[in-house]
């Protein structure tokens, strides 16, 4: 578990701001990886749980994702 002192904003450290975290985690460039952790550790600090297709919005959006050309 990451720690998310510092780095998720201390307005969204309530259970209600669940998809505002994850938004704004997604938006962070950040390996996919780290995401997951943070979104572990807030869930754990706050005591909520998360579903696996929450942890996956954040694994496409890492910055070690790839991107596929289209041709």
């Amino acid at each position: 578990m990451e720690s998310t002192t510092g780095i998720i904003p201390e307005e969204l450290m309530y259970p209600q701001y669940k998809m505002a975290v994850i938004a704004f985690l997604i938006s962070q460039p950040l390996p996919s990886w780290t995401k997951r952790r943070l979104l572990e550790g807030w869930c754990m600090t706050v005591g909520v749980r998360c579903r696996s297709w929450h942890y996956h919005l954040l694994e496409v959006s890492g910055s070690d994702q790839t991107v596929p050309l289209g041709g």
